[in-house]
């Protein structure tokens, strides 16, 4: 009796450690004409909170998974527009956030996926002529991006980091890590060329976006077809269960 009771236990443990990582309070809402024309970016993280506003349900699946633009799913996705407002028990930092997200997902919106591998186009990141335009980084810590003057601000980011930030943008395939480069690094983008081009036309967005990243950073991307992980999402609702 001893010995089930003993296993019983263990298993209870284990089964707590394998819960996923969750939001202490969440609001999941449809979002209005008025906080789709609040302006700044769609999702934002501190310590310990994430808020989206406007964000479509693609653009949470996005983030949650971790998948910059490889994602199978109906076309219906990039019209449900949410507003999240979510705090955790603990200052989570980004990556536990997400994971939180992913939870607050399946939980509010149906979500369930799969990766699975498929053949397709991408950009492949690479490094130019004459080599990389950056130095790697002197402290220690995970990624911070910010902005100065019109400038895009990374420190410590590795270039699979930055391929997927890049790949959140304006492009229209992903963009994988091909440079070879293995530290962590401080990068600064002018994006005044990207900001002074027709934001509505993604061609031209995505080509200015190329040329500074061959000036100011000597960096490439090249189109080619790669087998990579795509999230195929099998399930999610056009509304969110009540808060």
């Amino acid at each position: 009796m001893r010995t089930t009771t003993l296993s019983l236990v263990i298993f209870a443990g284990f089964h707590c450690l394998a819960q996923p990582p969750a939001f202490e309070a969440a609001s999941v809402k449809l979002s209005t004409e008025e906080t789709m024309r609040i302006p700044g970016r769609r999702i934002q993280t501190s310590p310990g909170s994430l808020v989206t506003h406007g964000l479509t349900l693609r653009g949470c699946i996005m983030w949650a998974y971790n998948m910059p633009a490889q994602i199978a799913g109906p076309d219906w996705l990039n019209d449900v527009h949410l507003d999240i407002v979510a705090k955790a028990a603990t200052p989570a930092g980004d990556p536990q956030l997400y994971l939180m997200l992913r939870t607050l997902l399946t939980d509010r919106m149906g979500v369930k996926a799969h990766v699975e591998k498929r053949e397709m186009p991408v950009y492949a990141l690479t490094v130019a002529k004459g080599g990389p335009k950056f130095s790697e980084s002197t402290t220690e810590g995970p990624m911070v991006a910010g902005q100065d003057k019109g400038a895009q601000i990374i420190q410590r980011v590795s270039m699979g980091e930055l391929a997927a930030e890049l790949g959140r943008g304006m492009f229209d395939r992903p963009i994988v890590d091909a440079t070879g480069l293995k530290a962590r690094y401080d990068i600064r983008l002018d994006m005044a060329a990207v900001a002074a081009t027709n934001q509505a036309d993604r061609m031209d967005a995505a080509a200015a976006m190329m040329t500074a990243l061959q000036e100011q950073m000597g960096l490439k991307l090249e189109a080619r077809k790669d087998s990579i992980d795509v999230l195929v999402i099998d399930h999610a609702e056009k509304t969110p269960t009540e808060n």
